[in-house]
């Protein structure tokens, strides 16, 4: 019995030093991954690619087969295509990344990342020549160990952009210490003379006027969001949690999918499909677009996702659809809430060729 748990003792480390080593093809750099697994036991390893559409997968799992890093790139085609469509809403912004960095954090320590693949055919179906790299470290959740996970995932876009043949300048790495912003959220008149002004200075419905402004936008980066927030009110619990989103800006820079929906937004997706993007205008949306670093850029206003419960819902009253004098009122403000965002957007990040919706 002795020799049993010896020799189990000797070996359980040498496998997971095995698997630390081997997984995703030794692409893994191994400080990182030391400080993202959280203690967790290693158990397994997988590695797989797609010769039909150039996808590659691979992931290093816990004893219990729980995820610890996992890696998912897509050239330009049919399945970055796929797993675009769902950004907006099964996989939606959490947090931007510093200095830059093209991409984002969705929530559970997923960082999305979209390089330029110059090196690679575009997608035969539109203009985009970006690699998309998903890394997950499902258990990176300390300010330390989310500064390993953007390393990590920084490390493996370049690694598989190399793999893939992007032939383009490696991202730069993060500063010491750096990690994905969820923003800051201010009163709204603190929000005056930032990049989300318009909702400090314009019009904003009755509920938000002494509501909470989250500002999540990035010198540089290809995603960004200005959220209004009605007044924080007490959950049961007696703690004050953060109202519901009343307006929403966003920006979206490069190709991304036309199937792209986001909370709030209206019945359909956002308009950015076709080489050439147009300004749009409804009651739900208003959409503008210019170029930004030779890229289509899109910047939305909509109105916030509902997120109460049905009951909180129910104390409104009866739900009543709103009348024609009501859409065009609602038109009228989003293109007033996108004309300042985007304008002051384009001044920013000396973008060109702005275009905004027809005046309703």
């Amino acid at each position: 019995m002795v020799l049993v748990i010896v020799g189990f003792a000797v070996r359980a480390p040498v496998k997971e030093w095995w698997l630390a080593r081997e997984a995703c093809g030794g692409m893994l750099p191994g400080a990182d991954v030391e400080a993202v697994r959280s203690g967790e036991r290693l158990g397994s390893e997988e590695e797989t690619s797609d010769e039909r559409t150039g996808a590659y997968h691979c992931a290093l799992r816990n004893d219990e087969g729980k995820v610890i890093v996992a890696v998912n790139a897509f050239p330009p085609g049919s399945a970055q295509r796929e797993e675009l469509r769902f950004v907006g809403s099964a996989v939606p912004p959490h947090a931007v990344l510093p200095g830059g960095l093209p991409g984002f954090e969705a929530q559970n320590s997923r960082v999305l990342l979209r390089p330029e693949c110059p090196g690679l055919p575009g997608d035969p179906l539109g203009a985009n020549r970006r690699l998309l790299v998903d890394t997950w470290t499902y258990f990176a959740e300390s300010r330390a160990e989310k500064a390993a996970m953007l390393r990590l995932a920084v490390t493996m876009t370049n690694r598989m952009a190399d793999k893939l043949g992007c032939d383009a300048e490696p991202l730069p790495a993060p500063k010491k210490g750096a990690v994905p912003d969820t923003g800051s959220i201010v009163p709204r008149a603190r929000a005056q003379g930032t990049a989300c002004d318009v909702l400090a200075t314009r019009s904003v419905p009755e509920e938000g006027r002494d509501g909470e402004v989250r500002i999540a936008i990035a010198r540089g980066g290809i995603v960004g969001r200005c959220t209004l927030y009605a007044p924080r009110t007490e959950d049961s619990f007696g703690e004050k949690r953060l109202g519901r989103p009343l307006v929403e800006l966003t920006t979206w820079r490069g190709e991304w999918s036309p199937a792209l929906h986001e909370p709030g937004s209206g019945p359909g997706p956002l308009p950015m499909s076709g080489r050439t993007w147009k300004p749009a205008l409804t009651e739900h949306r208003a959409w503008a677009v210019a170029r930004c670093d030779g890229e289509n850029t899109g910047f939305a206003a909509h109105w916030g996702y509902d997120n109460r419960t049905s009951a909180e819902r129910e104390a409104d009253g009866p739900y009543e659809p709103p009348t024609a004098a009501e859409k065009h009122r609602q038109r009228v403000q989003l293109r007033e809430y996108v004309a300042a965002f985007a304008e002051d957007e384009v001044r920013r990040e000396q973008c060109t060729g702005l275009k905004l919706p027809d005046v309703p």
